[in-house]
């Protein structure tokens, strides 16, 4: 008898859940707890979920034994597979946690990740947790199949979405033969991605928008209206192996290290015209000599990732 082919759906949301339980949360709470029994899925990221017993509730909903999460980054994955480990990383405002899940013979690894969102100075920022995301990935899914899914806090149409590809080689579920096909997740943008290793043939499955039933607070108001994504996955996924050498990597390290280098010139010259105003102006500064500090350390880890990028593809 031949044996079944392996297939994988997954699921991501930021599920914006609170630290405390407020007036609004329950009714949020069993509206996803009714779609993730209808979805059936394989595996789930959950970003913004915060309480050991809001994992639990979302976990049994979607029929998951397997469970990682890291309740103080807000991060989780939740499956019916087997899961063998998992870990996580605080990348500076923004989380991420690997859980290594099996299928039959093969492992694979599937991420839960969330960026700062935001224009101005907290575009500088997600610039850096995009390039430790991107690190932390290759580190931890060496030659191993990965699904990065989460809230990355950038619109599919802006620069941050091509440098993340390219830092990866990575493929997005939700862009088939170049078109988009998955829509909003919040607001007019889409901030939600699933993405896999890049091969030259594209996936039978694609990703689509979930989470779109809307829920009423308390009160009978809109609850949070931040939707999520389902990517569906062939066989083929479980062959994928992550590039050693990004083609696009060093272009995009240099680009990174550009717009850290700009961003922390900006905070630095914040910072000398702060300090002549009283009061206010000298906590500007302060802060503005706190920012820049964080981007000098960016800018190094970069540059240190971008000197070994070279040295790996230097003739020997």
């Amino acid at each position: 008898m031949k044996a079944a082919a392996l297939s994988l759906v997954a699921l991501t949301l930021n599920v914006a859940g609170p630290r405390r339980v407020h007036q609004g949360w329950p009714s949020r709470r069993e509206a996803l707890v009714a779609q993730l029994k209808s979805e059936r899925s394989d595996a789930a990221a959950f970003q913004e979920l915060w309480r050991a017993q809001d994992v639990q509730a979302l976990a049994e909903a979607a029929g998951h034994p397997s469970r990682a999460a890291d309740e103080s980054l807000g991060v989780a994955v939740t499956s019916r597979l087997p899961l063998e480990s998992w870990s996580s990383r605080d990348l500076g405002g923004g989380a991420v946690l690997r859980a290594r899940l099996r299928a039959g013979a093969r492992t694979f690894d599937v991420y839960s990740a969330r960026l700062s969102p935001g224009p101005g100075a907290a575009e500088a920022r997600r610039l850096g947790q995009m390039f430790r995301l991107a690190e932390f990935v290759r580190a931890e899914s060496l030659n191993r199949p990965f699904l990065l899914l989460g809230d990355l806090g950038y619109g599919d149409d802006e620069r941050e979405a091509a440098l993340m590809l390219d830092l990866l080689e990575a493929r997005d579920l939700c862009v088939w033969h170049g078109d988009e096909v998955c829509g909003r997740t919040l607001g007019e943008r889409r901030v939600d991605y699933a993405l896999i290793p890049y091969s030259p043939r594209e996936p039978r499955e694609r990703a689509r928008t979930a989470f779109t039933a809307a829920a009423e607070d308390d009160g009978g108001a809109p609850a949070e209206p931040h939707f999520g994504l389902r990517a569906a996955l062939d066989e083929r996924f479980f062959i994928l192996g992550p590039a050693d050498a990004p083609s696009g990597r060093e272009e995009a390290l240099d680009a990174i290290a550009d717009a850290l280098r700009t961003a922390r010139a900006d905070a630095e010259r914040r910072s000398s015209d702060g300090g002549w105003i009283p009061y206010l102006g000298a906590y500007e500064a302060a802060a503005a000599r706190d920012e820049a500090a964080r981007l000098l350390a960016l800018e190094e880890e970069v540059h240190s990732a971008r000197l070994r990028a070279g040295k790996s593809r230097t003739p020997r």
